[in-house]
């Protein structure tokens, strides 16, 4: 039972893309909460693993700040759009119990077919049916940041084994930057070269002897290059200037994207009248529109489309600590020597650090969402290795 559950929340949330993301992340939910009733008690150790003591403080921090700025019910709702981030906790209870888990290479295989179904699907949207953004019945920004995050987890694929095939999951960061630009996203654009970037350098220093890696490199460079040639051709405008667009997501003031300046700068203003709290989750958007009138999107949007600056808003300095306390958890896998020792838990745990981080600038992915989903369940993947790893069972 427990190897049955790790592998329904694996592969729920990492084969459905789009829409029916949702779908697979409510599937993972009812996983992890059916390992926690399972195994929550006799696993209660888990709950010292450095990772999780992050997410329940993360939680409790927070928590903390609701009584401060209670003005409705949805200020109540602040530290319940974080926890779907606890079925990685749950989930991370497995790794004793199991006699068998999903190894790396299935897992990779599972994170590489998912970005491909998710192109796949993208490309039927734009060039089959006409749609300018794919989403595959997904908000365009959350389907490129789901399948831009799972084809960058299928490079831990690469060192999971020893065969030559292996380097065929170096088409997951492709598959990942095609969704990607296929949506017009530049967050998730970005998102994407910033994870393909460090696993690059990371396999880079492991395997750069390997002349099978080389080749497996150039061919990867070569077959992205050619589909990012053919998109500019299309007329993707975001691909053709995708610096400059791409910057315009870190600037508050003087570039083109108005209403997402507006929306920091609002939150850099709650942060100097309630530095400590913030506002609370019912008076997120409050400080935009009192600010940014001019910007009508400010009285339709639900958040400020960013993780930090929604932890900022909603709970004030006591947010921020706990949206970095929440991308830290994969880091602190690290922490035992055993993890540290294994190429696909360091791989993997860089990746969902830089990966959550990226996409939360420009994007919220912390919330009651399919990206939050995603984060919890390959951060509870890697848990379950990192623990048998501790008490020597993998």
């Amino acid at each position: 039972m427990p190897n049955t559950l790790l592998l329904i929340a694996v592969s729920a949330i990492i084969l459905l893309p789009g829409y029916p993301a949702y779908i697979g992340a409510y599937i993972a939910l009812l996983a992890a909460l059916l390992a926690l009733l399972r195994y929550g008690l006799p696993e209660r150790q888990v709950l010292r693993h450095p990772s999780v003591l992050a997410i329940m403080v993360a939680i409790t921090l927070v928590a903390i700040a609701v009584p401060f700025v209670y003005r409705s019910a949805q200020d109540v709702l602040a530290p319940l759009l974080i926890l779907p981030v606890l079925s990685a906790i749950a989930l991370g209870m497995l790794g004793r119990p199991a006699g068998w888990v999903p190894g790396v290479t299935l897992f990779a295989k599972l994170c590489l077919a998912g970005s491909a179904i998710a192109v796949i699907g993208g490309l039927y949207e734009r060039y089959g049916l006409g749609i300018y953004r794919p989403g595959l019945g997904n908000n365009p920004i959350h389907y490129s940041s789901l399948a831009a995050l799972v084809g960058c987890l299928a490079m831990v694929g690469v060192v999971g084994s020893k065969s030559p095939w292996r380097y065929g999951f170096l088409l997951g960061p492709v598959f990942a930057l095609g969704a990607a630009t296929i949506s017009d996203s530049r967050g998730p654009m970005l998102g994407a070269v910033a994870m393909t970037g460090t696993g690059m350098v990371v396999l880079l220093i492991w395997l750069w002897r390997e002349t099978l890696f080389r080749l497996a490199v150039l061919t990867s460079v070569a077959v992205a290059a050619i589909g990012l040639v053919i998109l500019v051709g299309s007329g993707n405008t975001r691909v053709a200037g995708i610096l400059e667009s791409g910057l315009n997501i870190f600037r508050f003031t003087g570039g083109t994207d108005d209403i997402r300046a507006a929306l920091y700068s609002s939150a850099m203003e709650i942060l100097k009248t309630s530095p400590i709290v913030g506002v609370g989750l019912g008076q997120i958007m409050v400080t935009a529109q009192t600010l940014f009138p001019q910007q009508g999107e400010v009285f339709t949007l639900e958040n400020l489309h960013a993780d930090w600056a929604n932890f900022a808003a909603m709970a004030g300095g006591l947010g921020l600590i706990a949206w970095l306390l929440l991308l830290s958890a994969p880091l602190l896998l690290l922490i035992e020597p055993n993890a540290r020792r294994d190429r696909p838990v360091v791989l993997g745990a860089l990746i969902l650090f830089v990966g959550q981080f990226t996409l939360g600038v420009s994007n919220a992915t912390f919330g009651i969402l399919p990206q939050t989903t995603l984060y919890a369940v390959a951060l509870g993947y890697f848990l379950v290795r990192a623990r048998r790893l501790q008490i020597g069972l993998a």
